[in-house]
């Protein structure tokens, strides 16, 4: 059996929610604690990630501003104060934890646990954020939290995800965490900017490996009598599953609605009196930012104004490399495969490490793919909206 630690702490706290999501796995969005969570994550990940130019401020801040999704929120004012504590949070990180002050081993680096339960081998596996070398030799593991609340220090000390880091971290560099060698372990509360550290014994880790081998032990009778109770807890609100769950899915109950032919030939007839509509309002749409480009190239112009407000043009342009200049550069140093999609992001990761000349050649290499120009009206006192994209070419 093959288990990641969170589907051990989703069994833990409710066995019908596991089934849900790692056996039945049902596909449900990301909440929005999720999503807030995992952008910072990210973040962080490039801000550390070991390289000859540590990103600066402004280039994390707006890493942030770029990947940030309003959508996820139900008002622009709730989407602006989590964008303001995620922002304020990065500049926050980045003045007390400068990347050059640490020795990074790892980042978002997986592991596993082996574990003998019933004479069989099972493993237990995670990832870890980060990694560092202390400057005194020692190995620390670092997880990086969004929860509102910090716990006590006596929390972290017994808190089995820390116990279990230790020992994946532990049965992947056997060498470098022995028991003359301490490893620490690390959680870092991102809201706070605040970090809690603690080391475990060697008889606490034999007491966590016996309660982890426990609960494997629960878990293969759990598949072997296809029992999976749903398990009430202070998290049940939170919960992505509550339309499979017998505790809450009467809440989601809907009347259900029969249609008889009749019914579906009136809405057949209105659908198409609609999509006739759409069609006839499009291709006049079409026809008026057609006129207004051909004044404006006319006029020399970019922006008309009228009663209702006023219409911007913009000219947008696209590029893309050549494949094969890039291979020839990047191959004989063994970086093509890092792109080898030619991929925008990867490949200007990969163009600082190198030198200035083969940076040069890259930059020659791009050609412009594709150029169009939009058109934007802004209405008074209303939201900017984007309303046509015409290729040039």
């Amino acid at each position: 059996m093959r288990i990641s630690y969170s589907a051990l702490e989703t069994f833990k706290r409710c066995p019908l929610k596991f089934k849900f999501q790692y056996v039945d796995k049902i596909r449900t969005p990301k909440s929005k604690d999720a999503l807030f969570g995992t952008l910072l994550h990210s973040a962080l990940k490039i801000l550390h990630e070991p390289g000859l130019i540590i990103p600066a401020e402004e280039d994390i801040l707006k890493f942030i501003s770029n990947k940030w999704d309003s959508s996820i929120y139900s008002s622009e004012q709730e989407s602006a104060l989590n964008f303001a504590q995620a922002i304020k949070i990065m500049k926050d990180y980045y003045a007390k934890n400068y990347p050059s002050q640490f020795t990074v081993l790892a980042l978002e680096t997986m592991f596993e646990v082996p574990l003998q339960v019933a004479g069989q081998q099972h493993l237990l596996t995670g990832k870890i954020d980060r990694v560092d070398k202390t400057e005194d030799g020692l190995l620390e593991v670092i997880d990086y939290k969004t929860t509102k609340k910090m716990p006590s220090q006596d929390a972290v000390d017994k808190d089995l995800q820390l116990a279990v880091y230790h020992l994946g971290v532990a049965n992947r560099w056997p060498t470098l965490v022995k028991e003359e060698r301490p490893l620490k372990t690390s959680l870092y509360f991102l809201k706070h900017g605040e970090k809690l550290s603690s080391t475990r014994t060697a008889e606490n880790l034999a007491e966590t490996k016996e309660s982890i081998i426990r609960d494997f032990e629960v878990i293969d009778k759990a598949f072997k009598e296809s029992k999976f109770p749903a398990t009430p807890n202070v998290l049940c609100d939170w919960c992505e599953f509550q339309r499979h769950c017998p505790f809450f899915k009467h809440k989601f109950k809907e009347e259900k609605i029969f249609f008889n032919d009749q019914d579906v030939k009136a809405l057949i007839g209105e659908y198409s009196k609609l999509k006739n509509e759409v069609d006839e309002r499009d291709e006049r749409l079409s026809e008026i930012k057609t006129d207004l480009s051909k004044f404006m190239d006319q006029e020399g112009l970019e922006r008309l104004f009228g009663d209702d407000g006023y219409i911007t043009r913009q000219a947008i342009q696209r590029f893309k490399y050549d494949v094969e200049t890039l291979r020839a550069i990047l191959e004989p140093l063994g970086r093509w495969q890092d792109v080898l999609k030619v991929d925008d992001v990867k490949l200007k990761k990969v163009a600082k490490e190198l030198p200035a000349d083969k940076r040069s050649k890259i930059e020659a290499a791009h050609k412009l793919d594709k150029e169009y120009k939009t058109l934007t009206l802004k209405k008074s006192g209303k939201k900017n909206s984007s309303i046509s994209r015409t290729p040039t070419a």
